[in-house]
């Protein structure tokens, strides 16, 4: 079909700078951000049209992405990301959560516990043995959506048997750049008039 994939990280993750917030502003992180980073890399890549997909976050980019630079994208596709319509009003995450219990966990995640407790290599191990379903001699889990990291389970689990050894140190590797932080950044807590800046 001669396409070129392309698969750049998002701000934080990977290869990329992991800027802290606060000092550096949360506009680093936001969508419209992440939308100019593709245009401009589609530009240095003289990817005149492009077919954009994405993952999580990464899907809602996509369709913001598309929706600013329409002459840009020819198609999308998302994986685990329904469509979301910007607003002008800013909608905390606890209010989404509520609404959406499986949600739950992303409250651990902005809180700034979860960088505060997983430092070391090892605790990156286990953050990443439990959100890829590793368990316990007792069959117990690491992580809980409604909940989140079960952290009296992390020291317990058995390596995971979605990740390959070697799949799985490199993304320890990746994470023990900039730490967990970036999961944070991630879901940034800003104030109701920043938002719609997004």
């Amino acid at each position: 079909m001669g396409y070129r994939v392309v698969c750049p990280d998002i701000m934080g993750f990977g290869g990329t700078d992991a800027p802290q917030v606060p000092p550096e502003s949360m506009a680093l992180y936001g969508f419209k951000r992440a939308a100019d980073d593709i245009k401009e890399l589609a530009g240095q890549l003289g990817a005149g049209k492009i077919v954009l997909g994405g993952h999580d976050w990464g899907g809602s980019i996509v369709y913001r992405v598309a929706l600013w630079f329409p002459d840009l994208v020819t198609h999308i596709f998302t994986v685990c990301t329904p469509y979301q319509a910007p607003k002008k009003s800013f909608t905390p995450l606890e209010a989404i959560a509520q609404r959406l219990p499986f949600w739950d966990y992303q409250l651990q995640l902005a809180s700034g516990e979860v960088e505060k407790r997983i430092r070391s290599r090892n605790e990156i191990r286990q953050f990443l043995n439990a959100v890829y379903g590793g368990r316990g001699p007792n069959g117990e889990f690491g992580f809980d959506v409604r909940k989140g990291l079960l952290w009296e389970n992390l020291p317990r689990l058995n390596k995971t048997s979605l990740l390959d050894d070697k799949t799985l140190e490199y993304y320890v590797e990746q994470y023990a750049k900039n730490g967990i932080a970036s999961t944070r950044e991630a879901f940034p807590r800003p104030s109701p008039s920043y938002f719609h800046k997004l």
